[in-house]
This record gives structure tokens, sequence and C-alpha cells, in this order.
């Protein structure tokens, strides 16, 4: 029984030694400065909060660690719509990696329209716009929520992958439409007056 106590009290120690467990390296991010990640990344998901500033895009870049490679890599974020402006559109774009399941999109105020995605990319449209959050996946563990799936088959330890976040702007055709339906509608109440 002693020895026993001895042994459990050797891995103990041998593990606090060892440090914790590593997960999904974020490397860097490049874009907007005024745009602001926080990485939560655990073994086997990569996790971050997004902050926008401003809606210019954001790529995050990851290294892969052994603890990515044992199951599912799931991926989750929090984006933060600090702009003051509404968000219409969300997109996000992978390299070096791609999706194996679509995962929740959950808006916190407005209302989603609708979510296309390929394996590397997913695309998002908010019926009405938001202008608070959004959750990608499950960052705030929520009943009936999921994560997505990205699929590390074929990739190995220290392999890279990046993870872009952009906002496309506006079409010019989408602007000027409302602009020339105003026009219309001027001119034609002058015909009738």
């Amino acid at each position: 029984m002693h020895f026993a106590k001895l042994a459990a009290a050797a891995l103990v120690a041998a593990l606090s030694i060892a440090g914790p467990a590593k997960a999904a390296l974020l490397l860097n991010t490049s874009g907007s400065s005024a745009n602001t990640v926080t990485d939560y990344s655990t073994p086997g998901a990569v996790s971050f909060d997004l902050d926008l500033q401003n809606f210019n895009a954001t790529t995050l870049r990851f290294e892969i660690q052994a603890e990515d490679l044992l199951g599912p890599l799931s991926l989750n974020a929090l984006v933060r719509n600090l702009s003051g402006t509404a968000l219409n559109q969300f997109h996000v774009n992978l390299s070096g990696i791609s999706f194996l399941a679509a995962g929740s999109v959950t808006p916190t105020f407005g209302t989603l329209g609708s979510v296309n995605s390929g394996l590397d990319y997913a695309s998002i449209r908010f019926a009405s716009p938001e202008w608070a959050e959004f959750s990608f996946g499950n960052p705030l563990a929520v009943n009936g929520q999921t994560d997505w799936i990205l699929d590390t088959s074929g990739l190995a330890v220290g392999d890279t992958f990046a993870i872009s976040a952009e906002i496309p702007e506006p079409s010019t055709l989408a602007l000027l439409l409302p602009a020339l339906g105003l026009a219309g509608l001027m001119t034609r109440r002058r015909k009738k007056g």
C-alpha cells in the first residue's frame, strides 16, 4: 500500500513537471491592429474571441500540436461587433485545413438568415443585422449548440493553418439601388404634379 502511494505521488510530480498539455498554438495574427484576438485554445479545440473595431479582414495562423491529432479538432469563436456599424455578413476562410462538419451560428440580437459552407469556407448572412456579438460554434458551452469540426487528416505536428475572418463590403450596386429607387419615385411624383 505504501508503494502504491509513493508511485501515485511520483506520477503526479512527473505530470506537473511536464507542464500542461498544449493546444493548437496561435503563432500570429494579421490584419487591422484595431481588431483584437484573445486565444482560448485547448488540446483538441481552437477557440478565440475576435473583437471587431473595424471590418478589415483578420487572419489567425495556428500550428498543430500532438494533442490536436488525438481526436476531432473543434473550432469555436465569440465575435464581438464593436464597430458601431451593422454586421450583415461574416465569412470564415480556411487555409491549410478544411471543415469536416458545420456547427452552430448564434446571433445575440440579430437574426440569422443563412449559413453556407464548404471545405474551406463558411458564409454567414444575417436577416436582421447583428449589432453586438455572435457565437461561431459553441464557445459558451450552451446546450443545443455545436462547434465546427476541422479535418486534421493528413496533417502532422508542426503543420500550420490559417483562419481568416472577413466582412464583405456591400457592393456598389447594392448601395446604388436604394438611391436609384428614390430617384425614380421622385421623378414619378414630379410627373403626377
